[in-house]
């Protein structure tokens, strides 16, 4: 969100990208985060057309910023990470012991914590399977604390796409407690990769996820664990594999890129 003054026309047309409010909504007050904060809100203004990646980023936009919703468009996300489903379970590096996958950074808002709590609290869980959690760097010492204390095995991954495609096509469910997404990919990753998903109900998450997951009270372990044991239930568990992958085949980078053609042609016509 830099400014453009000096490298642009002043007849130039400018269309923005906006992928969320993160920083307005659970700002640490830093001065990266001040800057990110000024400057986007002028890219905003001075805006011919703004694309948001969710109707919820739209909302946000027009809530904290006050745009007007006119020149304002939803384009959504895609992914590719399962373009070809064949190969990639035939190169699936198997795991020896089931397992709930996480995937993505963990601290703040993304709500880690309430997962490693709701492990603590259900004996089942604890005895029957482990915790994955791809990205986002080795746990931090809080976390290694939270996951001693709770008596769960946890490990943390990283690696490349062909490591994630077979993370999510082998486990039980993918976790996903964020607590504000401007889209959300991972949910739509591992429904496209026939992993059942749990997640909390807010902002974006369920604009993508739609009935195609199961959702738990957001902060609250209990609901969580409930969820997770729900899951248990094997038509209950393959009714959401196969929501997921319907669900999945709504949001494609050809939508994304034709939509996105749609508004450039639409603001110099």
């Amino acid at each position: 969100f830099d400014s453009f003054k000096a490298r642009l026309s002043l007849n130039a047309k400018r269309v923005v990208t906006v992928y969320d409010m993160i920083d307005e909504k659970f700002s640490d007050n830093s001065i990266r985060s001040k800057t990110i904060i000024k400057n986007k809100k002028k890219a905003v203004k001075r805006a011919d057309h703004i694309i948001c990646i969710s109707e919820s980023t739209k909302k946000d936009l027009i809530d904290i910023i006050g745009i007007n919703p006119n020149i304002a468009s939803v384009v959504h996300l895609g992914s590719n990470l399962a373009l070809d489903r064949s190969e990639i379970l035939s190169k699936t590096i198997r795991m020896t012991r089931d397992f709930i996958l996480y995937v993505g950074p963990r601290s703040g808002y993304k709500n880690f914590e309430v997962l490693i709590n709701a492990f603590a609290i259900s004996s089942h869980i604890k005895q029957n399977f482990s915790l994955i959690a791809f990205g986002g760097g080795a746990f931090n010492k809080n976390e290694l604390r939270l996951i001693k204390k709770s008596n769960i095995s946890a490990m943390q991954l990283s690696g490349t796409d062909e490591l994630l495609r077979s993370l999510y096509s082998q486990a039980f469910v993918f976790v996903y407690p964020s607590k504000y997404e401007g889209f959300g990919i991972p949910p739509l990753e591992a429904m496209q990769l026939g992993c059942p998903v749990i997640c909390s109900k807010v902002s974006s998450i369920p604009e993508v996820v739609g009935d195609a997951g199961l959702y738990f009270i957001n902060d609250n372990p209990e609901s969580l664990k409930e969820s997770i044991e729900l899951m248990l239930e094997s038509t209950t568990r393959d009714s959401y594999i196969e929501k997921g992958y319907k669900r999945s085949k709504l949001f494609t980078w050809n939508k994304s890129a034709n939509k996105t053609l749609q508004v450039y042609r639409k603001i110099t016509s």
